[in-house]
């Protein structure tokens, strides 16, 4: 059985980007591009609407009002809106897939660099087919739990003689928390099928089960690792974030932002939109570079571990698979 160091996984993303730093806005504006455009588009084509829409919205909020949410303006805007929401799921997951490929190749094949690792082709199709069945799967799952956690509370309900409040309620709990460890097992079994479908190119996903088997918890240990990583890298953020406001912000404290703040709210939008626009580029650029640096951490410790699973199988060398 091939041995797995959570150690060696966990920094995967970090030696990636210390090796090539300029991946950082490389894939910070290829997110910009694949995973916040799509999800923007829609508002930036309806900007015009999108004003008309909110104009009296603003205008009630400054006056102290409760805007009317089923204003005729605002429901003609959620009608427009429709076409381009419905649009951003297949986007959202090609461009997922792009990205994930680009990791994949980082640490697998980083002798392949061009174009920064992106591409589109063979394997982003199959991942995103994975993507795809993998959906369908948490679907059916979670339906069927829904299912027979009804029938078990019910059947336990029933045996504790249907009295009391107390009794489903610790049931509910109960079979929703074995459900969950479950449904995050057998998540962690098939986490190795997208790096599987990009290095061999062609749709893997039950694949993963086999080559995971004997690893159940090396991959829960480095998924709790990466929850604990996650969460200390957003208090990080909005630590220095504050700060920054506070330091060099609108108004000098945060008393200060949000009294602009509302000065800006009872103003037009085409006032505080214009206001507004630069500090919003700025922040979706950096944003982007966030997001990528984040999915790149998240992802390549799962990348890493295929790539030490697989080691005794394939020649793959990384020079993002060691400190030196």
């Amino acid at each position: 059985m091939a041995k797995v160091s959570i150690g060696t996984a966990l920094g995967a993303g970090f030696r990636l980007f210390r090796a090539r730093p300029g991946l950082i806005p490389a894939w910070g504006l290829a997110w910009l591009v694949l995973g916040i455009l799509p999800q923007v588009l829609g508002y930036l084509v309806l900007w015009p609407d999108l004003l008309a829409a909110y104009t009296p919205v603003m205008r009630d909020l400054a006056a102290g009002l409760d805007p009317d949410p089923e204003g005729p303006a605002l429901v003609a805007l959620q009608q427009r809106m429709l076409p381009w929401q419905l649009l951003q799921f297949p986007l959202a997951l090609a461009g997922q897939s792009i990205f994930f490929a680009a990791v994949c190749r980082a640490v697998l094949t980083p002798s392949d660099r061009r174009f920064a690792y992106l591409r589109f082709g063979q394997p982003e199709l199959q991942l995103v087919l994975v993507q795809l069945a993998i959906i369908g799967i948490i679907i059916l799952t979670v339906v069927a739990a829904l299912i027979l956690g009804t029938f078990i509370v019910l059947g336990i309900t029933l045996a504790a003689g249907g009295q009391g409040g107390d009794v489903r309620g610790l049931a509910t709990f109960g079979v929703a928390l074995v459900g969950m460890i479950l449904f995050g097992w057998a998540a962690l079994r098939l986490s190795m099928a997208m790096p599987m479908t990009v290095t061999e190119g062609r749709f893997r996903l039950l694949e993963s089960w086999s080559l995971t088997r004997g690893h159940g918890w090396k991959l829960f240990g480095l998924a709790v690792a990466l929850v604990a990583l996650l969460l200390l890298i957003e208090v990080a953020v909005v630590i220095v974030a504050v700060i920054l406001a506070v330091v060099g912000g609108v108004a000098g404290s945060l008393a200060g932002i949000g009294a602009h703040l509302q000065a800006l709210a009872a103003q037009p939008p085409e006032a505080w939109a214009a206001q507004l626009a630069p500090w919003a580029v700025l922040g979706l650029i950096l944003y982007g570079m966030l997001a990528a640096v984040l999915q790149t951490l998240m992802a390549a410790p799962f990348i890493d571990v295929y790539r030490q699973l697989t080691a005794g199988d394939e020649a793959q060398a990384s020079p993002a698979s060691t400190w030196a």
